[in-house]
């Protein structure tokens, strides 16, 4: 009964935003304030029908599903959030950016993780495509590590073109960083003072 009342309401309210958005569609504020509410509305059906299947499921035999979402203009990977900025930086200095914001450079580690992000880089477009992600073997030549000191178990290396090649026509220090090809999902070592955009990443937060 009581999803059936919260069901009933969400319409009515519905029907409430479609009633004033008819009545002034030639008012761009009226027009942003009614998909503000309905965006409001979803979200808060999204938070009570998720904590509503948590808990049925942790009484019977369901696959847990844990209710979770990302910061604006972040992408929503499972659990995990991803930010590409287009704001082009050393590796260093990319890491830093990082974590200003909360997160650290990407760490990709399977072809859903690449899915999205080809997806958002051909979406936001630009003339660049090359990413840094959060890997780099700066210790250790050839010893590749992710930016949390997690070694690399699976790669993404561009193998046509016998990716890392370590080339030094960068510089003496050779090529210690890597970057993603966003549309090629495959990836690059190149010299770690190049500047390129970056894609950082965070947990995504449980909803309250």
């Amino acid at each position: 009964m009581m999803m059936k009342g919260h069901a009933i309401l969400f319409v009515l309210v519905g029907l409430l935003v479609s009633e004033a958005y008819s009545q002034a569609p030639d008012k761009p504020e009226k027009e942003m304030a009614s998909l503000k509410l309905e965006l409001e509305l979803l979200k808060n059906s999204y938070r009570q029908l998720c904590q509503k299947y948590t808990d049925v499921a942790a009484n019977c035999s369901a696959p847990a599903f844990k209710c979770t979402e990302c910061p604006d203009k972040w992408l929503h990977v499972g659990e995990q959030c991803f930010f590409m900025s287009p704001d082009r930086q050393d590796f260093a200095t990319s890491k830093q950016k990082c974590q200003e914001i909360g997160g650290h450079l990407a760490i990709l580690t399977n072809a859903e993780d690449h899915d999205a992000v080809e997806k958002e880089g051909r979406r936001i477009g630009g003339l660049y495509t090359n990413y840094w992600i959060g890997l780099t073997d700066i210790e250790t030549e050839g010893i590749w590590k992710w930016v949390d000191d997690s070694p690399l178990l699976r790669s993404f290396w561009n193998l046509e073109k016998h990716e890392p090649d370590n080339n030094v026509s960068g510089g003496e220090e050779g090529e210690d960083c890597a970057v993603v090809d966003s549309y090629s999902q495959s990836w690059y070592d190149v010299p770690c003072n190049f500047s390129y955009p970056r894609i950082c990443q965070k947990d995504a937060s449980a909803i309250p």
